[in-house]
C-alpha cells in the first residue's frame, strides 16, 4: 500500500511539474525549455544606435554616465531642459541601454509600435513569489496632462495564461503612477505624445543631461 502512495504521488508531482513548465508559470528545468517557456516571444526588433546617436544630438540631450550606469533598476539624475518636436523611431529607442541590461523583475525586453499601440514581451521574475515566466503585452499609452499619461492594456498574457482582469487592473494602476512620478522627477512636459507605425510622436520637453548612477554590487 505504502508502495502505491509513493507512486500515486511521484506521477502527481510529474503532471504537476510538466502542467507549471507547459503553462509558464514557473521555470522547471529542462521542461520549461522544452516548452518554449524559458524565453520571452520573439518581437525582431531592431536596435540602431546610429539613430539614438542622431536623435539625442539633434536636440541636445546629453547622456554622460558609462553604459552600463543606464539601467531601469539604477538610480537616475536629470538637470537642464530641451525643447523636443519629432518622432522618434521604435529602433532608436531599443538602443537605449536600459531595455537591454537585466534586472531582477525584468529582462530580455523586446517591443515593437504600431499605430495607436506597443506590444511588448519579456522575462518576468513576479516579486514575492515563486513565480517567473515569458510575458507578452499589447496596451495604448496616452498624455492626460502636461505631466502626466494613462497606459490602457488591451492584452496581458504571463506564460500562456490570460491575467484575470483584476490583476490587470492592478498592474495598470502601478505602471501609471510610475510613469507620472518618473515624469515629474526628470521634468518632462508633454504637448503632444503619439503612437504611429515604428515610432513616437513627441512635443515638449526633455531633460537636457541624463545620469546615472553605478551598478549595484
Amino acid at each position: 500500500m505504502l508502495r502505491r502512495v509513493v507512486m500515486v504521488l511521484g506521477v502527481l508531482v510529474i503532471v504537476a511539474l510538466v502542467a507549471v513548465s507547459y503553462m509558464g508559470v514557473v521555470q522547471v528545468p529542462v521542461l520549461s525549455a522544452a516548452f518554449g517557456m524559458d524565453h520571452p516571444r520573439d518581437l525582431h526588433m531592431v536596435k540602431d544606435s546610429t539613430s539614438l546617436n542622431e536623435f539625442t544630438s539633434k536636440w541636445g540631450i546629453e547622456l554622460p554616465s558609462p553604459t552600463q550606469n543606464y539601467n531601469l533598476g539604477n538610480k537616475h539624475h536629470y538637470s537642464g531642459s530641451v525643447q523636443v518636436d519629432d518622432t522618434i523611431s521604435e529602433a532608436a529607442l531599443a538602443a537605449l541601454p536600459e531595455y537591454s541590461a537585466p534586472n531582477k523583475t525584468l529582462s530580455q525586453i523586446q517591443f515593437r509600435i504600431h499605430e495607436g499601440s506597443i506590444e511588448m514581451s519579456a522575462f518576468v521574475n513576479v516579486p514575492g513569489y515563486p513565480a517567473s515566466g515569458p510575458m507578452y503585452t499589447q496596451f495604448s499609452i496616452s498624455a492626460t496632462g502636461p505631466r502626466t499619461v494613462a497606459v490602457d492594456f488591451s492584452h496581458l498574457d504571463f506564460g500562456r495564461v490570460g491575467v484575470p482582469g483584476n490583476v490587470v487592473d492592478t498592474v495598470k494602476t502601478a505602471v501609471n503612477e510610475y510613469l507620472d512620478r518618473k515624469i515629474l522627477e526628470a521634468g518632462v512636459t508633454i504637448d503632444t505624445l503619439q503612437l504611429h507605425e515604428g515610432g513616437i510622436r513627441f512635443k515638449g520637453t526633455w531633460p537636457k543631461t541624463i545620469t546615472a548612477d553605478p551598478p549595484k554590487p
